[in-house]
């Protein structure tokens, strides 16, 4: 990434001084920015369906000092569905700006920039993401985190001006200087030596240099990513649907137990699958294939046992359930007589009630009769 150009003020281009910092000079200063951890919550403080996410990036405290942070938000498949703020910035003391090559540089370490973002949602952006998390396996949403970070970053190096050893050149200890107002001073013989470890008595002798050029400050912006920022289904259900305008849901557990019927409990899977790709018509074939081997199952152990009376009773009402998408034409003629339309709502409907169904045929399967 490119860094703002320094310009001399002369017009004459034998004289203009350009530079250009590249990513190699940044990571040879220490620039390596990071976002070290992201942890997303529903936002209440707007009267819109927002996200909000608590960020920290890593950055070397002295070398650079983060002052804004914006971006967008993108869903799992990388379209963008939002754009991301600043709402508060952790408290904490001001970011210092330091030089480098003395003594001190070990104190240039890695600190933390803790900040909460805002993603504001439209009413579109809500409903993609709620699509996007019914084709995902485990009903859970995954978003990814694009990060304009913005700082100024020192390139500024201590330059080390040490006193003259006078008698090793035959020099008095002190030499007359003239002072910009006028007045004579006595100053000390100062001589350049490099020096990894420089530090100095002197509260005002650290002289400041650039490095190769007379830039001392830049301004730097590097885009940051964080893919894989996950929402479990449950969170998503209980704390962030309601906030987000999508209503509230409730969730039917049904413990699959041992799995006697194994090949039922695949069709379920199967219904699923075709549920996350919007195909009505392959959930309810799926789900009729689950009576198909549950009673079958039923009928062999319990045919002339009163616990098959209880099954016939469940199993009519699923196998009339599951028939629905086959005879819409017929329901379409019922009164009141008028178009249907099978979709979500259903599916969803069917689904449950093909998991409960499994459950009761299992818990028969374990009865003595």
């Amino acid at each position: 990434m490119l860094l703002p150009t320094f310009t001399s003020s002369h017009n004459n281009d034998r004289h203009a001084c350009k530079i250009f910092y590249d990513k190699v000079t940044l990571m040879k200063w220490g620039i390596k920015t990071q976002i070290r951890n992201v942890e997303p919550k529903p936002y209440e403080k707007l009267i819109f369906p927002a996200i909000s996410f608590e960020v920290e990036i890593t950055h070397q405290k002295f070398q650079e000092a983060i002052t804004n942070v914006d971006g967008w938000l993108e869903s799992d498949d990388g379209k963008a569905i939002a754009g991301v703020v600043v709402d508060t910035v952790e408290k904490s003391k001001t970011d210092e700006l330091g030089a480098k090559d003395s003594s001190f540089d070990s104190k240039f370490i890695d600190t933390v920039y803790k900040a909460t973002l805002i993603a504001q949602l439209t009413r579109k952006a809500v409903e993609y993401i709620e699509k996007r998390r019914m084709e995902n396996e485990k009903r859970d949403v995954y978003l990814t985190l694009n990060l304009n970070v913005r700082s100024i970053v020192s390139t500024a190096r201590v330059s080390h001006m040490h006193e003259v050893d006078h008698k090793s050149i035959g020099l008095p200890p002190r030499a007359k200087v003239f002072s910009a107002s006028g007045r004579r001073k006595e100053g000390k013989l100062l001589a350049y030596g490099s020096d990894s470890q420089f530090s100095t008595q002197y509260s005002n002798l650290w002289i400041i240099s650039g490095e190769g050029s007379p830039v001392f400050l830049c301004t730097n912006v590097q885009t940051l990513r964080k893919e894989g920022i996950r929402i479990n289904s449950v969170d998503w259900i209980h704390d962030y649907a309601p906030k987000l305008e999508l209503g509230e849901y409730f969730i039917v557990e049904v413990p699959k137990g041992k799995a006697t019927v194994k090949k039922a409990w695949e069709y379920v899977e199967e219904a699923e699958k075709c549920a996350r790709n919007g195909n009505s018509k392959g959930v309810y074939a799926s789900c009729r294939e689950v009576g198909k081997v549950l009673n079958g199952t039923i009928q062999r152990k319990y045919r002339n046992n009163p616990i098959i009376k209880k099954w016939k009773r469940a199993i009519e009402k699923f196998n009339t359930l599951t028939s629905a998408d086959l005879h819409e034409e017929d329901i379409i003629e019922q009164n009141p007589k008028g178009e249907i339309f099978i979709g979500r709502p259903e599916t969803e409907h069917i689904l449950i009630v093909s998991k409960a169904l499994i459950k009761y045929a299992q818990e028969l399967l374990q009865e003595k009769g």
